[in-house]
């Protein structure tokens, strides 16, 4: 079998291991059993358990970009539409995603990390697969002044926040949600002040 095969193979086991048993239980040989291999099968083509958790939120990622890619490429050359979009589908598609609420709920201490400390990797993936989409919806005037890398990493710092933090908006419906990021991408384009005036104040 083809090695990228029996990766998704386990991945597909771990995903379903720990929806059903939780993050903290011991999944290695309950993974190596629904997938139907050895447990050194696991361990040669993904890892220990760490390894796998890794890897699967790793997937997860990137198949959530995947399915973002065509709401972005419907937007026309309008940078806040698009950024308004692509926050609000994150945060719902969060929502709706099994593993990820599953470990939210039951398990925050291991999840939570991935937003954290050990967000990084996932951050440049983010940015990696956002800034194209950025940079066709930045005018040029846009493109001189801010970096579309450092929208895509403003973007995911926003999702990580909506998602693992409960705040005091009520943001649980779509329209409330996307009223509340437009709020806040108001307060961000706000025109910096004039640097004479803030010298003249001073």
């Amino acid at each position: 079998m083809d090695p990228d095969a029996i990766r998704e193979q386990i991945l597909d086991a771990a995903k379903e291991c720990v929806i059903e048993l939780g993050y903290t239980s011991r999944l290695h040989a309950a993974i190596a059993q629904r997938a139907g291999l050895s447990r050194p099968t696991v361990y040669k083509y993904v890892g220990d358990q760490d390894a796998i958790f890794g890897a699967l939120f790793q997937r997860e990622i990137t198949q959530f970009f995947v399915v973002l890619d065509p709401v972005l490429r419907g937007q026309e050359r309008d940078l806040r539409v698009g950024f308004v979009d692509a926050i609000v589908f994150a945060v719902q598609y969060a929502r709706a995603h099994p593993l990820l609420q599953k470990g939210l709920h039951d398990d925050p201490q291991v999840v939570l990390p991935w937003f954290t400390v050990q967000a990084k990797p996932f951050v440049e993936l983010g940015a990696d697969l956002l800034t194209p989409h950025f940079q066709r919806l930045f005018t040029p005037e846009q493109l001189a002044e801010v970096s579309p890398k450092a929208i895509s990493e403003w973007a995911f710092r926003i999702i990580g926040s909506l998602i693992v933090t409960e705040g005091i908006v009520d943001i649980t419906q779509e329209q409330s949600l996307r009223e509340f990021v437009s709020s806040l991408l108001s307060i961000a384009f706000i025109p910096a002040p004039d640097p004479e005036l803030v010298r003249g104040a001073g």
